[in-house]
Order: C-alpha cells, then structure tokens, then sequence
C-alpha cells in the first residue's frame, strides 16, 4: 500500500498549501480538509492528483486493458492485466455472468485486495480472471481461471481464434478467410471491426454484437481507412437503439465524427477521434464563426437534404403526440448517419428499391438489400476493378452478393459486406461449398471449418497446391 501512502502524502501538501495557514485557530487545516473529503465527497481527492502515464488505452502493453478508475484512490485510469486461462489464485471474474460470488471491482471498498502492483510502470495485476472466464475453486486451497466453454460473444471468438491459431488448427490454404475480432472491456465487439484476408481486408463498424451497422473503409480508401474508429456510428446506434426518432448527429462515411455537430438549434466543435466538445455553443444561424465550421462541406444549413425531410416529420409527429394525438403522419424515408439518402429504399408502389446518396435510384431491384449494389457504384466512381457479382441465388439481378462468387478457374463465398467468408477452391468444387458453415467457422465452431468445403481434398484449394 506504499502508493496509496505516497498519494495521501501528495493530497496533504497541496491542500496544506492551497489552504490559508493563517488560520492559527487549527494548525493542521490540510488534514481536516482531506478528512472531509474522504467522509462527504473523495471525488474531490481527483482535483489533486497527477495521473500517471500511460493516460491513453494506446499506450497499455499487449496483454493488458486499460481502466478507468482503478488507482491512485480511483481517480487515475491503468494498464491491467487479468489472469488467463489455467493460472491459479483467482478471486473472481471480470465477466459480469460470473460475478454472483464476486465483489464489483471498480465500485468495491475491497479494490485493492484484487488488484496488485508489482513496480510504478502504471501497470496492474489483477487476481480476477479475463472475460469469458470463471473462476473456479476445486478445494479450499486453491482456485483456477478455466474457460466457459459454451458460450459466445466477442471474447469467445478472439479466443478461439488465437487457440487455433497457436495450435496449428488453423491451416493457411484453407482458413485464411478468418479474422480476429476486437473487443471491448465488457467482452462486447469493439466499434470497429477489420473483417476478411490479410490482403482483402475491409473495415466496418460494428454494434456491440457484431452487427455491421454504417461506417467502412476498403485498404486502399487510404485516408478513411487509417483514420477509421466508429465512434459516431455507435453513438447514432446506441440513440436509435433508445428510441430517438431523430437523430442529428453527422458521421463521415467510415463512421467518425464530423468536426460540426448540431443538435436542437445549437451548434459546436468536436474532437473527430473522440467526439468530445470544445469551444462554444453557437445556434445555428452562427455556425460560420465557429473554428471547425467549414463551408464547402456544410454549406448554409447543417442539416442535408434527406435528414432534413426526415427531422421535420419526426417534429411533426412529436409535437402532435404532445397534443395527444398518438398515430401521426407516417413516412417510410431512411437516412444514413451522414445525412444522406441511404441505400435501401421503400418506394410508394409497394416495392424495395436500391438509392444512392442522391436519391438516385440505381438500376438493380433491391433483393433483401443493397450493399452490393452500393459498393459496384463505388467501385464505378474511384475506377477500382472488381469481379464481385450483385445477384440473387436464382442469378436474378439484384442489390446484394452473389454468396458464391468467381474469379477465373476458381470460386469462393462472400458475406453481404462483400468480405470473403470461406476458402477459395476450384470451380468444380463449387457445389461442395457450404457458405453457412463459413460462418459458423469463424463464430468459433471449429468443427465448422473442416465443413465449409466438404467432401474436398487437399488438391481443391489452390493454395495448397501452390505451397507444394
């Protein structure tokens, strides 16, 4: 507990010195005062205390999470490491399923009989397990972090990944199409998700179950593809998931923030990475003085032309249900979080239809969707080659991915992101793949991946063959 002690110490001096010494009435007014934080608010401890480095999740080694709240009297965030699979001496687990046992370890008085440091790098030894993981105790004398084997989720298929992977279960000519997912500290799916090949990999954003929701980048849109974190896109889910019927936030295609954001008449600057506000509060009439405000990009209103329409009918049916009215004017317009016309559209006739941004109707029927027909407009547009086919099963025209798609002598499947998802094999074999299976592969099935092509030798994936 020496920290602890260095931190009390520190508190001490700068509140003796922040603190009128003139006072000869109570020689120690340092004391009392930190004697009255600690009773009525030790929040306030935080206005005196210097975090440590690392400051940023970046900056945590591998193997380790960063946390807020977990030190220095829990106001500084930290580097931890949670105890893996087999190690022994686990008090509880970081996964809330497992906690019915456990104290709560950020709210817990308890906090720091579980976590440990061993030097003053900022980094934490928890004797919690890692997510996914309980922590079970065969005698009295012992406990082990062991895995729950039945489960799914993020964690669950990072896991399997990496124990395949590790275990040569995982056979490059065949499994390549598997990916890693990212997760959160919660064993959720990180906002941002790299999906497919090393060579074709795409990025989408994510909703905490793995969802694609709006916001991607292909390798080779540069700019959007490096800069991508999805912190927008979640945020416009999260208030649609809470029932806001409109939403005013604006995204940039791969799901970032936009630097000027408007809501309710008032507008103001945002960090793009973080989404964090700075600067003032102008209303909308204003937002030319402000620093981030850019006119070619937002021109003299803010809200673009299909959100628009969008916000004054939700308005609308607000303000009717505010007079009691509870079935208002319906509207079957759909918005992406950038304000424009998203793709799939319901059309007065009765029936889908495929849009681009401008409300353009592209040529091919929807077919349950349009993210194929999307991206072959996007293709068209940065003059990107593509073989990718958007049809039905029947081979009817249509807005989604073929599932099984060509390229020469060779056939593959594709999920409706247009990521390949199954191994590449000779075109006789087309009839052997099983695109569900693929699936289920990279779920963590690992019994999946020796299905996705089956019955098929060794001599059916190219790639084996080359390696030859």
């Amino acid at each position: 507990r020496l920290r602890w002690w260095r931190c009390a110490v520190a508190i001490v001096v700068a509140t003796v010195v922040a603190t009128d010494v003139a006072r000869k009435d109570n020689p120690t007014p340092g004391m009392d005062l930190l004697h009255q934080f600690l009773n009525n608010d030790p929040g306030q401890l935080c206005n005196y205390i210097q975090c440590q480095e690392p400051l940023r999740a970046s900056e945590c080694p591998e193997g380790t999470t960063y946390q807020e709240k977990v030190t220095q009297m829990g106001c500084c965030g930290a580097c931890v490491r949670y105890k893996q699979i087999g190690e022994l001496n686990c008090t509880g687990s970081l996964d809330p399923r497992f906690r019915e046992t456990t104290h709560d370890l950020l709210t817990s008085e308890e906090v720091d009989d579980d976590l440990d440091t061993q030097s003053f790098d900022n980094i934490l030894n928890s004797y919690w397990c890692d997510y996914n993981l309980n922590c079970s105790a065969d005698n009295e004398s012992s406990s082990m972090c062991v895995p729950d084997n039945a489960s799914v989720g993020c964690v669950y298929v990072q896991r399997r990944y990496d124990d395949d992977l590790n275990n040569g279960v995982i056979k490059q000519y065949r499994d390549d199409y598997r990916w890693r997912p990212e997760c959160t500290l919660d064993g959720q799916y990180a906002e941002k998700q790299c999906k497919g090949p090393y060579t074709e990999k795409r990025c989408l954003c994510a909703d905490p179950s793995g969802g694609t929701i709006y916001g991607k980048a292909f390798r080779w849109q540069t700019d959007l593809y490096d800069t991508m974190n999805c912190k927008c896109s979640r945020r416009v889910w999260e208030m649609t998931q809470a029932g806001a019927s409109s939403v005013t936030l604006h995204c940039q295609e791969n799901g970032n923030y936009e630097a000027l954001q408007c809501e309710d008449g008032w507008c103001y600057c945002v960090i793009p990475d973080t989404g964090v506000p700075y600067g003032a509060f102008l209303p909308e009439n204003a937002m030319e003085l402000l620093p981030c405000y850019n006119g070619t990009m937002t021109g003299v209103m803010y809200l673009r032309r299909c959100e628009s329409e969008h916000h004054a009918h939700a308005r609308i049916v607000d303000r009717m249900h505010d007079k009691g009215v509870l079935q208002g004017p319906s509207s079957v317009l759909s918005c992406d979080p950038d304000g424009s016309y998203s793709a799939y559209q319901y059309d007065l006739d009765g029936l889908y239809r495929c849009y681009d941004k401008y409300n353009n109707v592209i040529e091919q029927p929807a077919g349950g969707g349009c993210n194929c027909a999307r991206d072959q407009k996007l293709y068209q547009e940065s003059h990107v080659i593509t073989t990718l086919t958007c049809e039905t099963l029947d081979e009817a025209l249509a807005g989604v991915y073929l599932p099984i798609q060509s390229r020469g002598d060779t056939v593959f499947c594709v999920d409706q992101d247009g990521v390949r998802a199954g191994p590449i094999v000779y075109a006789p074999y087309r009839g052997y793949l099983h695109c569900d299976k693929g699936t289920d592969c990279q779920n963590g099935n690992y019994t999946a991946c020796e299905q996705v092509c089956d019955p098929c030798p060794t001599s059916a994936y190219p790639a084996y063959t080359v390696n030859q």
